[in-house]
């Protein structure tokens, strides 16, 4: 469990860092689902959140296939990601081939994508789900108790910092910022493409550039997003990581 630890630690860090300065939503949701992946060993995970019409949407996913996944959920109203924010409970599936009674058009498509087990943790505010991290996982069974008490506080730490704000008010600044991220996920997904072609890279190359262009120049992901769709900022202008050695 130390290293383990070590890495929790890490995303924590990176997690309450984006909390406190200006680097915004997407990049506070990204650093969830990056430490759900890293810590936790799931395959994939993707957020779910419900909107002020309490429609759950997609607002951040780690990877594409992923994001296929959880947006196919949304759209369907179907799965444990669903499920888990309409009961506010935690929701286990150890074997999706096993599930397609219980999700008939969920458990299919999620098992086509190469995913075999899920974890949905719900996101709570004020005793109530107002949305859901789903951990995938590439091979079927249980994950340990711990993993998913992990989950569960990291889960609990995002919506803590998505809805800063006192009393009735917190609910409110959610739901502004879940329609918010919502928009963001949209016009990233837009820049990323724009980076991966104009640059002649694939999609999650794209994105770590984009990424550390809002990082190195401490402006939010989702102003970089825009100056890339708006043209004032081109692929080529983007800051690159050092070369290691």
């Amino acid at each position: 469990m130390s290293e383990v630890t070590d890495r929790l630690a890490a995303g924590l860090v990176e997690i309450t860092g984006g909390l406190t300065d200006e680097r915004g939503d997407p990049e506070v949701l990204h650093q969830v689902t990056a430490a759900c992946v890293k810590v936790l060993g799931a395959a994939a995970t993707g957020v779910l959140m419900v909107d002020p019409h309490g429609v759950v949407r997609l607002v951040t996913a780690s990877d594409e296939r992923a994001e296929f996944v959880e947006l196919w959920q949304a759209q369907i109203d179907q799965g444990p990601c669903v499920d888990c924010v309409r009961s506010g409970e935690i929701v286990v599936a150890t074997d999706l081939s096993r599930e397609a009674s219980r999700w008939p058009r969920f458990a299919p498509a999620a098992t086509a994508a190469g995913y075999h087990a899920v974890d949905a943790i719900p996101m709570r505010l004020d005793g109530r789900a107002v949305g859901g991290l789903n951990l995938l996982y590439a091979e079927p069974g249980e994950s340990p108790r711990w993993r998913r008490d992990l989950a569960q506080s990291l889960a609990d730490l995002a919506v803590l910092g998505l809805a800063q704000e006192p009393g009735v008010r917190r609910t409110e600044r959610l739901f502004e910022r879940t329609l918010a991220a919502v928009n963001d996920r949209a016009v990233l997904a837009q820049a990323v493409g724009m980076v991966a072609g104009g640059l002649g890279i694939d999609v999650d190359q794209a994105w770590t550039l984009v990424r550390h262009h809002a990082r190195n120049r401490r402006i939010a992901l989702r102003v970089v997003a825009h100056a890339l769709t708006s043209g004032s900022l081109r692929p080529a202008g983007l800051d690159h990581p050092a070369e290691p050695g």
